[in-house]
């Protein structure tokens, strides 16, 4: 028995000393969009929830190249993260939301559930982006990037 324990204690030290594999799949030109947003207050807290995690799901189904997509609660807001691989994955999003796309529906019912405050869009994007995103006529700010790194 103690040959056994000094056997699984040499296993344990060796595996944690292995060094930890991580990925090095950098995303070079990820783009984050953060949505400030207030809730319809015709809506409850339930009704929210469940337009979140449906709307949530339409864009993971729809979007491939959508990297991350979370609705928060920040007070008395609401926070919706958005991560995309680069800009013309966040372009093909704008593209499905605008009339004629096939979440042109969804994102009616998205601005009957949400008051968008404000966008801040973080990243390098293209005049032509902005110019297609202020077409939206919401509060949205650039933020340009300086240093990051972002894994997939």
């Amino acid at each position: 028995m103690k040959h056994f324990l000094y056997s699984m204690s040499f296993v344990i030290l060796i595996s944690c000393s292995q060094p930890q594999e991580t990925s090095s799949a950098f995303v070079e030109n990820e783009v984050i969009a953060a949505v400030l947003m207030k809730a319809n207050e015709s809506k409850s807290a339930e009704e929210i929830a469940d337009f979140s995690n449906y709307y949530t799901n339409l864009v993971e189904e729809n979007e491939p190249n959508a990297y991350g997509w979370g609705f928060f609660q920040r007070g008395d807001n609401i926070m919706l993260i958005e991560r995309y691989k680069d800009e013309a994955a966040h372009l093909n999003h704008i593209t499905n939301i605008s009339p004629e796309g096939i979440l042109e529906k969804e994102f009616g019912q998205f601005l009957e559930h949400f008051d968008i405050l404000e966008i801040d869009v973080f990243g390098d994007v293209t005049e032509e982006h902005k110019s297609i995103i202020n077409g939206f006529n919401f509060p949205t700010s650039y933020n340009l990037n300086i240093a990051k790194y972002s894994r997939n």
